[in-house]
């Protein structure tokens, strides 16, 4: 009897990816309520232009963004490919980044309504919660561009030639 070496699938994430995943799904999902909760307020801001995308009020913009939070904290937690999951999550920081690179051109305040209401409930002023918002779309940005890393590392070194590759499987002696 040749027991053979099983290779775990080229689509499953190791453990640490995964749960990096399931914590941005869940930032993800958080913020799009808050956001979606904010954005049918009565405060006068969301009336405003926003001055980056000057097409649309601040209303719209969150719930737009909202939106798109929850189709990538989805496709996070789906069955996708993990190259989807990846590029999904990067294109949203990505845009995220961007974003706040534009309000700094346009001269705009710097704080970030990214929380929506829920920083004035539990207290916080609108630098403290941009400040947490940067960290966590740093935590976000770095982590995916780590799993980015990994991946490519790992498809490196298991490539189909290499004994250890998914394309051929070891037999015992």
């Amino acid at each position: 009897m040749n027991p053979q070496r099983v290779s775990k699938p080229a689509d499953q994430p190791p453990r640490y990816e995964l749960r990096f995943l399931q914590s941005a799904a869940a930032i993800l999902l958080l913020t799009a309520i808050a956001k979606g909760a904010s954005a049918f307020g009565n405060q006068s801001i969301l009336d405003k232009v926003d001055p980056v995308f000057w097409v649309l009020k601040n209303r719209e913009l969150l719930l737009l963004v909202s939106i798109l939070e929850i189709g990538v904290a989805a496709l996070l937690l789906s069955r996708v490919s993990l190259s989807i999951r990846r590029g999904s999550l990067l294109w949203l920081c990505s845009n995220f980044l961007l974003y706040r690179l534009g309000l700094w051109i346009t001269g705009a305040p710097p704080a970030c309504k990214c929380m929506g209401e829920l920083a004035e409930r539990i207290g916080l002023s609108d630098s403290q919660a941009s400040w947490i918002m940067l960290g966590v779309l740093g935590y976000l940005l770095v982590g995916s561009l780590i799993c980015l890393w990994r991946s490519r590392s790992r498809s490196e070194t298991n490539g189909p030639d290499s004994p250890g590759g998914s394309a051929t499987q070891m037999q015992a002696f």
